[in-house]
């Protein structure tokens, strides 16, 4: 399975989500900006502590490094707060999926989550994306971890597996996410994400091209599970077309005629756990 994922989800929008989430004043960091934000006040117990984050309770352990700064920003959901500058981007890019794209029976296509809880399993931030077990991005110095088995998601992706599988087909997740940056005038180790994703089918995607009952979605080949079939030069191209198309148009949409025109896609491959069949073709922006 191939994921066409823009590397910025149109450069200047999320340019301007994470600028506006940092809230980002300079001379109000000046104090934090010579040591990473890890360093401030971890929260740490003796064993068999708690910490209490959104009415739950998760047991602390050697991987703990929550800090008190961070841990009072959980919760603010500030993408939810009527008229703040990250709600009003978010209701306008909502506005525009829904428009945009609708099903037969005139409902939206794209189904919208703002509202998911920000502590995540490890298995949801990293297993279910196929990210090994000694991969740099797990790293402690990199997230934030409540104990070995929980964390604040560092990217909405977190939640992904769990939307598939559920049998959506098209959805937008918006949230706040976590990450042990060094704070400065463009990072933050809070900052907020959207992200959308699509899956099509082999009918969706060839129904417009002539003879496309004769294309297929992959190449011969065989599926383990930790890889998956190569996809066909036709379906790759069709797939990355239409990401393409629809992130000109939210820019467009947002900024204006002309701001759509540096568009570009990355071609990242995405593995067996994403899909609940075999056979369908998803993009991804982020």
């Amino acid at each position: 399975m191939v994921c066409l994922a823009l590397v910025r989800a149109a450069y200047e929008h999320i340019y301007l989500v994470r600028k506006v989430s940092h809230a980002c004043r300079c001379h109000q960091h000046r104090a934090w900006s010579s040591k990473p934000a890890a360093s401030q006040s971890a929260v740490q117990g003796a064993p068999g502590s708690v910490l209490e984050i959104l009415g739950k309770s998760y047991p602390q352990d050697d991987h703990t490094n929550l800090t008190q700064k961070v841990l009072s920003k959980v919760g603010r959901n500030l993408h939810n707060q009527k008229f703040h500058p990250l709600w009003l981007i978010k209701e306008r890019v909502k506005e525009h999926f829904y428009q945009q794209y609708m099903v037969r029976s005139r409902t939206p296509l794209f189904s919208v989550y703002d509202q998911l809880p920000p502590v995540v399993t490890t298995w949801q931030n990293f297993d279910s994306l196929l990210i090994p077990a000694d991969h740099p991005s797990r790293k402690k110095g990199d997230n934030y971890y409540l104990n070995r088995a929980h964390m604040l998601r560092a990217h909405t992706s977190a939640h992904q597996w769990d939307l598939l599988h559920a049998g959506l087909n098209a959805f937008l997740v918006v949230g706040d996410v976590y990450r042990r940056d060094q704070i400065d005038c463009q990072h933050y180790p809070v900052f907020h994400q959207l992200e959308g994703v699509r899956l099509f089918s082999k009918h969706e995607l060839f129904a417009g091209v002539k003879d496309g009952e004769s294309l297929q979605l992959f190449e011969e080949g065989s599926r383990s599970a930790h890889k998956q079939e190569t996809h066909t030069m036709e379906a790759v191209k069709l797939v990355e077309f239409d990401l393409k198309q629809v992130l000109t148009r939210l820019v467009t949409h947002l900024f204006g005629d002309g701001a759509g025109g540096s568009v570009g896609g990355l071609l990242l491959p995405l593995h067996p756990p994403f899909l609940r069949d075999g056979d369908q073709l998803p993009w991804r922006m982020a």
